[in-house]
């Protein structure tokens, strides 16, 4: 009996974060941490859960899952035409399974009921949960391709980028796409909008990466207590309105740190000047705990720069990714975990055996 293997990387964001849901450009990179799924036919019709990551196994009718699937999109549209953290904890719930049923179930979707079949599902990653990794992205991509490949759908009418923003929409909201795209691409992946308001998706893999690998370093803070979309429900509004200066200033330093690694090689003191100011707005956003913020200024003290990639969080001493540049091994860094993981992997692999 068949098996199907994807596998996809998680992803860091070097730039952009926060602002890109306001129509910034966003660079991401992705990390060698992988999210892997196996999936194979069953003859019972039952669809088997294995997620040992989570110590959850469970057997669900497909029935089921197509229901849930239908019970959150409307949740979502709720949250589309009301963001705020109300509906965006109807839309997440409580369920630890909760993306993976809706990745099934939205598949089931698009599946005839003639077509549908049986299988039995294991997930397992390496990415930390609510760190800003891209855990939720890497998951999606690896279950929608798993999925289509099973199901055979045509890719034509059910694109894979398109198929795992859907996902991420029922765990993040609004999400920029960045995470599942970088997943899905890997190495360095930009999201700009063009003029027309419609936002397009470049790897840098086909064009000129100089990015400065031996002089960065990735750390895990630890979870922060909120989700993403908990932390951006509660500040997207701090990035709202007409010639928002924060979000100018978030905008401006994107575009300069972008402008820097077209260079060959890029000036590391200006790429530091550079983090070092989007720090700053990050902080003055509100989504960086102090203690993480004491730790960021011994490094600057040192001579290097530090910034939170991704979400950041609201509570706590935890904001998960922490992206770190010429800098030395501090006292302050010991109390984090070094992601020992390479930089610019390639994308989505998906076999079948």
């Amino acid at each position: 009996m068949r098996v199907i293997h994807a596998k996809a990387p998680g992803k860091i964001i070097l730039m952009g974060e926060h602002a890109a849901l306001h129509g910034c450009p966003i660079l991401a990179c992705s990390v060698g941490l992988y999210c892997q799924v196996w999936l194979q036919p069953r003859q019972d019709g039952q669809l088997k859960l294995q997620l040992p990551d989570l110590a959850l196994e469970a057997v669900y009718p497909p029935g089921y899952l197509a229901d849930y699937a239908r019970d959150v999109r409307q949740a979502w549209e709720l949250y589309r035409n009301t963001p705020n953290p109300q509906t965006f904890a109807r839309l997440r719930g409580d369920d630890r399974d909760h993306l993976v049923k809706c990745a099934i179930g939205e598949i089931l979707l698009h599946v005839p009921a003639q077509d549908c079949r049986g299988f039995s599902l294991r997930v397992q990653s390496q990415i930390p949960l609510d760190a800003g990794f891209g855990s939720s992205g890497a998951l999606a991509v690896t279950l929608m391709a798993a999925l289509s490949r099973l199901f055979r759908l045509n890719a034509a009418h059910h694109p894979l980028e398109s198929l795992a923003m859907q996902v991420e929409r029922y765990q993040h909201g609004q999400p920029s796409g960045i995470d599942h795209n970088t997943s899905l691409r890997g190495s360095l992946v930009e999201r700009r909008r063009d003029p027309y308001g419609a936002y397009h998706f470049t790897s840098w893999s086909d064009t000129n990466l100089n990015l400065p690998l031996a002089d960065l370093r990735i750390y895990h803070t630890g979870a922060a207590r909120e989700s993403t979309g908990q932390i951006i429900a509660a500040t997207r509004h701090r990035l709202e309105g007409r010639d928002n200066p924060l979000l100018a200033s978030l905008w401006r330093h994107t575009e300069r740190f972008r402008a820097l690694l077209q260079q060959s090689p890029p000036p590391l003191d200006a790429l530091k000047t550079v983090v070092r100011a989007y720090e700053a707005d990050l902080e003055s956003l509100g989504i960086v705990p102090a203690t993480i913020m004491d730790t960021i200024r011994a490094i600057e003290k040192s001579g290097g720069a530090a910034k939170i990639c991704g979400a950041g969080g609201l509570s706590g001493d935890q904001a998960g990714a922490l992206l770190v540049i010429d800098a030395a091994d501090l006292p302050e860094l010991a109390r984090y975990r070094r992601i020992n993981a390479a930089l610019a992997v390639p994308g989505l692999e998906l076999s079948e055996s």
